[in-house]
């Protein structure tokens, strides 16, 4: 749960600190949404909601029906929906949560550089459909950059992943993708060419804020030694640097992947 929190305080962050990309305000069903902004909620009847403090401690609220809210982040696991509303309180949608996402259209358009996040840990984001892949090879779990595994649009006001698979003679994927699975949070730049040292043992990261090895591709991730000089591909999530290896070795995955700040140092700072 404290990862969680920590995935959840970052995107927070990020919606607050960030500019938008426009001044102008962004209306919908007839309220104004803002950077962050998932959905809005209202209950239909008086209920009270709870949040923890930092204290460990639970603090109410009693809500009024028709009383509106709204949704930054939602949480998706084991069969179960929970919201994140305003001021840090989180409720378990039910029969008396009205829940109504805002179009992802409308979302995306406060982002200069949209990073999709991959957040239903029920089910794992197939980046394109191969029958029988009983190794999993094309399926990402719980927190995956999604914006590695082919191109995001909208079409006709539904989010579409499509993937080219001419390379194989099957076209041009089209999968329509449920927007409430899917953050959306804005990476922060650093200059590309940065070079990294792993100032102590650890793993690629595929996803940034790693939390189980379930990808597929995390599992055939290589072991990144103390030493190891990393590039920058130009941008973090959070405190994840998007790194690649700085000499391609055969035995690690060569695509961009993730590491924690804390786990290096730059390369020119080391040497001064």
């Amino acid at each position: 749960m404290k990862k969680l929190f920590i995935v959840f305080l970052a995107a927070f962050v990020f919606a607050v600190v960030n500019p938008t990309k426009s001044e102008a305000k962004v209306m919908y069903d007839g309220a104004e949404i803002v950077k962050g902004q998932t959905g809005k909620m209202t209950f239909s009847k008086d209920v009270k909601v709870y949040k923890k403090n930092d204290n460990g401690q639970f603090e109410s609220m009693l809500v009024k029906k028709g009383n509106y809210f709204r949704v930054y982040n939602i949480e998706k696991y084991n069969g179960q929906t929970y919201y994140w509303m305003s001021s840090g309180y989180r409720v378990q949608a039910t029969d008396l949560t009205v829940f109504m996402a805002i179009p992802f259209e409308q979302r995306v358009q406060f982002y200069d550089n949209p990073a999709y996040m991959w957040i239903n840990r029920d089910k794992p984001f197939y980046s394109f459909y191969i029958e029988h892949d009983s190794l999993g090879t094309h399926a990402h779990s719980y927190y995956t950059y999604l914006n590695l595994w082919g191109d995001f649009k909208i079409e006709q006001g539904e989010l579409v992943n499509t993937y080219d698979l001419n390379f194989v003679g099957g076209g041009i994927e089209r999968k329509k993708i449920d927007p409430t699975d899917i953050q959306i949070i804005e990476p922060q730049p650093v200059n590309k060419d940065t070079l990294f040292i792993v100032t102590k043992d650890t793993v690629q990261h595929i996803k940034p804020y790693l939390i189980n090895n379930n990808d597929y591709y995390q599992r055939i991730a290589g072991q990144l030694k103390a030493g190891t000089v990393l590039k920058s591909e130009g941008f973090k999530i959070g405190n994840y640097y998007a790194v690649n290896l700085a000499e391609p070795q055969p035995e690690f995955y060569t695509r961009t992947f993730f590491i924690p700040q804390s786990y290096v140092i730059e390369k020119a700072t080391l040497e001064n």
